[in-house]
């Protein structure tokens, strides 16, 4: 934290090497996941690890993150529905911004996992905005938060508003890409199995050539997905424990 011009702001400093760090990092625990057998039976590990190398040497990129916050910014307070939900991005104070620091207007809050002891009208209101938000950024802007963790949501008790923050992992996809999810997301609602392997063989969620407990574990994990969107009637999430028996799926 610290102040401009009387403004009080955040401060976000890369930790120094870490970007240098991520090859031999990443190379080490290539060669101990391979020396324990702890990856599970299937998995592809280089491609595990081509993915990883990928996100955070984009993760430590902050001059794009500026430039997705100020986009997101733009994007949210755009939106008269999400402005009405007192959803926010804070703003970027670029002047002060460097490729290894990023400084924002300062904005109070705590984790989102926090509204657990709110009113049930407050917490379906959150749920219903953050649902209606993930929905824009992956079908409407193709421009999606990926890395959506309790702690990039701030939720201020006071003004009863939520903060997003760290756009680092933020990415964009292409139209074919988004037809594509949206054929899964389909065929996940209508526990259509032969539409789900074909469109995630063809998008290269899946080569193939994984064994039947890689396969089953992502159909089954997939039909948990699409519970949700089998009708138009409110869904329980608390009750369908629907994380959890996603995660009993691996």
């Amino acid at each position: 934290r610290g102040w401009k011009e009387g403004k009080r702001v955040a401060v976000k400093v890369q930790y120094p090497g870490v970007s240098d760090s991520i090859e031999s990092d990443l190379s080490n625990l290539t060669m101990l996941v391979k020396a324990t057998g702890l990856a599970p039976p299937g998995l592809f590990l280089e491609n595990v690890i081509r993915v990883g190398r990928e996100e955070l040497k984009v993760e430590c990129d902050y001059r794009r993150e500026v430039e997705n916050q100020k986009r997101f910014r733009s994007l949210i307070s755009s939106d008269a529905g999400l402005v009405a939900d007192r959803f926010r991005v804070p703003e970027v104070i670029e002047d002060l911004c460097t490729d290894k620091i990023l400084v924002t207007e300062y904005v109070h809050g705590g984790t989102i996992d926090k509204v657990v002891d709110l009113d049930a009208s407050e917490r379906n209101r959150i749920g219903r905005a953050i649902l209606r938000l993930t929905m824009l950024e992956l079908f409407v802007w193709r421009f999606m938060q990926t890395d959506p963790n309790w702690g990039n949501f701030l939720y201020d008790v006071r003004t009863r508003t939520t903060y997003l923050i760290d756009f680092g992992a933020a990415r964009e996809y292409d139209e074919e890409f988004v037809r594509g999810y949206l054929n899964i997301v389909v065929a996940n609602a209508n526990k259509d199995e032969e539409t789900l392997m074909k469109e995630s063989v063809r998008m290269g969620f899946l080569t193939g050539e994984e064994n039947g407990v890689m396969m089953e574990a992502h159909k089954m994990s997939g039909f948990c997905l699409g519970e949700p969107f089998q009708s138009y009637e409110p869904y329980d999430f608390k009750a369908s424990r629907i994380t959890s028996r996603i995660s009993e799926h691996g």
